[in-house]
């Protein structure tokens, strides 16, 4: 199989990665798949690309959870067991909720919403 170049890797703004995460360094600062369990991403000016191509990207990579803080829409969406490279629809959650991160990623931690879409202090 052939190595992915760089364009073909997004970058979240923030992941959690399994602990030996550095055995499966593919190029400079790029990792496999593999060692992902959770993804975030934050929309900003490309909104879209978080929305729609990244959905379908990490999919197919099969990360467990991918987590959008939507702002253009006021949601947070929850993504979970992809499935022959597709999530099945997202969990919506809306300000004043929060959302449970999964088992599966191994911490307990449920993420509010408000701080998703409008930062911390």
């Amino acid at each position: 199989m052939p190595v992915p170049l760089p364009e073909d890797f997004a970058i979240p703004d923030f992941s959690v990665v399994d602990q030996d995460f550095r055995d499966a360094h593919v190029t400079k600062n790029y990792y496999a798949p593999n060692v992902f369990r959770l993804v975030v991403e934050v929309t900003s000016t490309n909104w879209s690309d978080d929305l729609g191509p990244k959905v379908e990207c990490y999919a197919q990579a099969d990360i467990p959870v991918y987590i959008v803080a939507d702002r253009k829409h006021d949601e947070v969406l929850l993504y979970t067991d992809p499935a022959d490279g597709k999530y099945p629809d997202p969990v919506r959650y809306k300000r004043g909720q929060s959302v449970p991160v999964p088992e599966s990623v191994g911490v307990t931690l449920d993420l509010c919403v408000d701080t998703l879409l409008d930062g911390g202090d």
